[in-house]
């Protein structure tokens, strides 16, 4: 005993103190992610995790995870331009139109007037795979995915029972006339045929940085370091034997 303090108390109430900076710092991050996102998905708030000090290990590390979503692709690389700024990363169907052509090399994609919007402001999950399928997207490994002749032809047809019009997909790569560059629907009506733009194809953005991601992290999860450390070598003095 040494000061009121044994060795593995002074290690277990510091790592007591380390592992709640880590709590309050992911915290904080989370929270200013709310603030600057306008309605980030749950993926990308849940996707923050730290590390855990031991007392044999005292260091904890906040970070997005490393093992991302079904497709491999991790928060940190969705957010790499907001966080560090620079040119937005492309997106999964983006790389798949550009292999299959669709998409012209330097440009991305933006919802078109047309696009299916889920309750984050995205263009949904369901019509990006049936463009995607449409332009046989999926590459070899996933060519079961694309739509062949008779899928065309079915997604070409209208349904009775629900009253939607029947379509199809065409893209163009550069400007016609009035339509821009982009993937649209084409609908045939009594009078001809019309068409509507699903995606828009547009430079690729580039960003200034917006999220201070570890700046945030490190400050909090300092300053509740700072704050809780002397609680609990309090509390470790008082437990001593």
């Amino acid at each position: 005993l040494k000061n009121g303090f044994t060795d593995k108390q002074v290690k277990f109430a510091t790592s007591r103190a380390i592992n709640s900076g880590a709590y309050v710092g992911a915290q904080a991050t989370v929270k200013e992610m709310r603030k600057v996102f306008d309605r980030p998905t749950p993926w990308i708030l849940k996707s923050v995790r730290y590390t855990k000090s031991t007392k044999d290990n005292l260091k904890a590390e906040i970070d997005f995870d490393f093992w991302g979503n079904k497709q491999g692709v991790t928060a940190s690389q969705v957010l790499q331009a907001e966080i560090f700024g620079g040119q937005r990363n492309l997106k999964r169907h983006e790389k798949a139109l550009q292999r299959a052509g669709i998409l012209p090399v330097g440009k991305a994609i933006v919802p078109g007037s047309a696009a299916m919007i889920d309750q984050y402001g995205n263009m949904s999950a369901g019509q990006i795979v049936q463009v995607m399928a449409w332009f046989k997207g999926f590459g070899q490994q996933g060519y079961k995915a694309n739509i062949d002749d008779k899928g065309r032809k079915r997604l070409g047809r209208d349904k009775k029972k629900t009253g939607q019009k029947g379509f199809q997909y065409f893209a163009m790569q550069a400007k016609r006339g009035k339509l821009i560059r982009g993937v649209y629907q084409r609908f045939q009506t009594g009078f001809g045929s019309a068409v509507k733009p699903v995606m828009v194809f547009v430079e690729r953005p580039k960003y200034k940085a917006r999220l201070d991601f570890y700046g945030i992290a490190e400050r909090e999860a300092r300053k509740e370091f700072n704050s809780k450390t002397s609680q609990y070598y309090a509390e470790a003095v008082r437990t001593a034997k």
